[in-house]
């Protein structure tokens, strides 16, 4: 800055404000991001190939971090947390069609998903899991390992208290989403004033 030189924010969201995994990887560390999507995610051919090039850029990110199999493992459960909010996007689009009552192969309900009553709330439970997700991958790159997470996830899937525990957590974390989801929102009217007050003038 004292060079004239402008750089933008390295961080463009709190990590405690996102509950998408692709978004946070966006905004985490941004110089660093736009770097291995520069110079190792479109040479290897871009969004034509995603689904490898993930696991690749992903594997030099955990080499980059350190050599060792836990961060190795890090990387591959964050491609492999990555699919489902993928999949999830896709099938219940904002403005995809959804189809519950079907006879004879005919849809009787061609409502958005994004008008559905519920649809925020069933959002929300993609999002918790999304960072249930990203909770494991972390603790076992950089906490506990393979071992250890095995281990908790035993503990927490076959006790009581562990169960309970899981629910108390995930209920939340599903109203910090709710949270999130309403400051998006008041975002994105902030910049619908601000265009608005551009185009007047």
């Amino acid at each position: 800055m004292a060079d004239g030189i402008q750089t933008e924010e390295n961080m463009g969201r709190c990590m405690s404000n996102n509950y998408s995994a692709q978004k946070f990887w966006q905004q985490w560390h941004r110089s660093y991001n736009r770097w291995n999507i520069r110079y190792i995610y479109i040479p290897l051919g871009g969004a034509k190939y995603f689904a490898y090039n993930t696991w690749i850029v992903f594997t030099f990110v955990a080499l980059w971090h350190d050599i060792q199999l836990k961060l190795l493992a890090w990387g591959w459960l964050i491609c492999l947390f990555l699919l489902p909010e993928i999949i999830a996007t896709r099938v219940f689009s904002q403005k995809k069609v959804r189809c519950f009552w079907r006879s004879n192969f005919e849809c009787y309900d061609f409502t958005q998903w994004g008008s559905w009553p519920y649809y925020r709330h069933l959002c929300a439970v993609g999002a918790v899991l999304n960072i249930l997700m990203m909770m494991i991958a972390n603790l076992v790159g950089f906490c506990v390992g393979l071992d250890g997470m095995a281990e908790m996830l035993k503990q927490i899937f076959r006790t009581a208290s562990g169960i309970t525990f899981l629910i108390t957590t995930s209920m939340c974390i599903f109203v910090g989403v709710q949270v999130m989801f309403e400051y998006e929102e008041m975002e994105n009217r902030k910049r619908w004033r601000e265009k608005e007050a551009e185009l007047r003038g």
